[in-house]
């Protein structure tokens, strides 16, 4: 997907190429994390829709996002390409440790917000979604993969 999106900046004007070369981790990481809130979102409300409680269905949404953000990251926007089960088994449980605590982060907000206070599921989860992508983006950068950059 990375070639694609490369093929792509390679025909924009010099300035826009300038740019994103400059900024292409957090560039691929927004564009992969809106994939992976896609998969967050449709994750969350199938089962809501379906009649699961909010922590349920927020819980199945955290693992599937979480597990498909760990392999889009690894490979496609910090270039960690060692396959060696030592690094993996380092870089997977400090990612999902990180996303753990977002996960409570954003549990948290969604429980007090719906739950508690009766307001809207689809603008507190898009609300929650953008405070996790900063934090996320934070942790993988300089904790995570810093390594492998």
């Amino acid at each position: 997907m990375n070639s694609v999106i490369r093929k792509i900046v390679g025909v924009l004007p010099k300035p826009l190429r300038e740019f994103y070369y400059k900024y292409e981790s957090a560039l691929l990481y927004i564009f992969y994390g809106a994939l992976t809130t896609l998969v967050s979102f449709v994750m969350q409300f199938i089962p809501a829709y379906l009649g699961a409680p909010v922590w349920a269905s927020t819980l199945i949404s955290w693992v599937s996002a979480v597990t498909f953000a760990f392999f889009v990251n690894k490979f496609f926007v910090f270039d960690s390409n060692e396959r060696t089960a030592k690094v993996i088994l380092r870089e997977g449980s400090q990612f999902f440790a990180a996303r753990l605590v977002s996960f409570f982060i954003e549990l948290g907000y969604l429980v007090l917000m719906v739950d508690v206070f009766g307001f809207g599921l689809v603008l507190n989860k898009i609300i929650i979604q953008v405070v996790i992508l900063i934090l996320n983006f934070l942790f993988s950068k300089f904790i995570i993969f810093k390594k492998s950059r």
